[in-house]
């Protein structure tokens, strides 16, 4: 798949209803959960937002809380792999700010290049980062992000809006 082109399947309806669901629930935190894909098909997985207990262990370490932070529990990405899932997209919401990439998110998402010289490389190679605006009264648009080795950021491989129960496609090709 080139940057522009996504599975459709991952926008289907009852796939984004559950994460949607999901991430509203957790507002005014950000919530987060996995997207996994076994034999071409989808589902999701709730996922505990752990920012609260790392901070509470060690808030210099971990300076900031779920309301501006997520940290899915690693056991999560090896129990998939277990069940002979593949991780396809992380997804969290961002509360009140917007579905953008943050300088924390890039962090988190990717790892330094083999010297200081050289570009990072994603940490998870192969795989997408949906991110969700939520608001008080819900969740209201979407951009999922997927890593450009060529250029060595992120790119919004499709954006979504989200209103009533319903998503729109603005950008990005699904095939």
């Amino acid at each position: 798949m080139s940057l522009v082109e996504v599975d459709k399947n991952l926008f289907q309806k009852d796939l984004l209803d559950k994460a949607v669901a999901w991430l509203e629930a957790a507002y005014p935190v950000e919530g987060c959960g996995l997207i996994l894909e076994k034999d071409g098909a989808y589902r999701f997985l709730e996922c505990e937002n752990l920012a609260d207990k790392y901070h509470a262990l060690d808030p210099e370490q971990f300076p900031r809380t779920a309301r501006h932070f997520y940290i899915i529990d690693p056991i999560e990405f090896m129990r998939a792999e277990d069940r002979g899932e593949r991780v396809a997209v992380i997804v969290h919401s961002h509360a009140d700010v917007g579905d953008y990439f943050s300088d924390e998110d890039i962090a988190a998402a990717t790892i330094p290049g083999p010297t200081a010289a050289d570009p990072p490389e994603a940490a998870h190679p192969g795989v997408d980062f949906l991110v969700v605006s939520t608001r008080e009264d819900g969740a209201d648009h979407a951009k999922l992000f997927r890593f450009d080795p060529n250029s060595a950021t992120f790119v919004t491989a499709v954006e979504l809006a989200i209103k009533d129960g319903n998503y729109a496609i603005e950008a990005g090709s699904l095939v």
